[in-house]
């Protein structure tokens, strides 16, 4: 069997974590290989972080051999993967996903292309997650619940039954969202929220019960703190 070449696009706290799930699945004996991070940032000529090469920008992907690597675009924000994927796909570069191995998906369930699921996620009998949809750790996508791509779910957040989410959107860390509430397509749901009701597209739910409270920010994870990254 041919082992899977795998490059993280993106090398920030995300797309670290990304890579321990790669390595994760190369413990329990599948053939994955994590190749190193492919980053737009500068760094310094054989700078790896994690022990792990970073192998320069999106071009290095002309050069980068046999057999062709599978890529994972592992940022957060929903709009800032889209993008990504958008111009590594353009190149030719095909998608893989990384499921962790702590993660429980139900056979009957479905994972998108570039999907990647954290530890302890439990995707229900039915349920329907689109391409590159981040499901953080100690997620759980209930029965038949449909997440649309692009979209990314914080740690310990829960989607009910039957629950519909549109692209592009963000649910906070800790929300809960009951059971058939459709939560349209570029929305934002605060940390800690509870959406009982249907949430219009481009919009943000907080708080308990949540409530509109205004239009969706497309950088829902920007904080404005200054960057923690370190160089190994």
């Amino acid at each position: 069997m041919t082992t899977s070449r795998v490059v993280v696009v993106g090398a920030g706290g995300h797309a670290r974590e990304v890579l321990q799930i790669l390595l994760a699945c190369r413990q329990i004996g599948l053939d994955v290989e994590p190749v190193g991070f492919v980053d737009e940032a500068t760094w310094p000529d054989g700078a790896t972080l994690d022990g792990v090469p970073i192998l320069g920008g999106l071009e290095w992907f002309e050069s980068a051999g046999q057999p062709a690597p599978e890529a994972v675009c592992a940022v957060g924000t929903p709009s800032v993967c889209r993008s990504l994927a958008t111009r590594v796909g353009a190149r030719g570069v095909r998608f893989a996903s990384a499921i962790s191995p702590s993660a429980l998906v139900a056979g009957t369930a479905r994972i998108g292309r570039g999907a990647m699921v954290f530890p302890n996620v439990v995707v229900g009998p039915g349920a329907l997650i689109g391409d590159h949809v981040a499901l953080n750790v100690g997620v759980t996508v209930s029965h038949d619940t449909v997440v649309g791509s692009f979209s990314g779910i914080g740690p310990g957040a829960h989607l009910a039954g039957n629950v519909t989410l549109g692209t592009e959107c963000f649910v906070g860390m800790g929300a809960n969202v009951i059971q058939g509430v459709s939560i349209g397509d570029g929305s934002v749901i605060g940390a800690g929220a509870t959406v009982l009701d249907d949430v219009p597209s481009g919009m943000t739910a907080a708080g308990v019960p949540a409530r509109l409270i205004g239009p969706a920010s497309p950088m829902p994870l920007d904080r404005r703190r200054p960057s923690r990254r370190v160089r190994t």
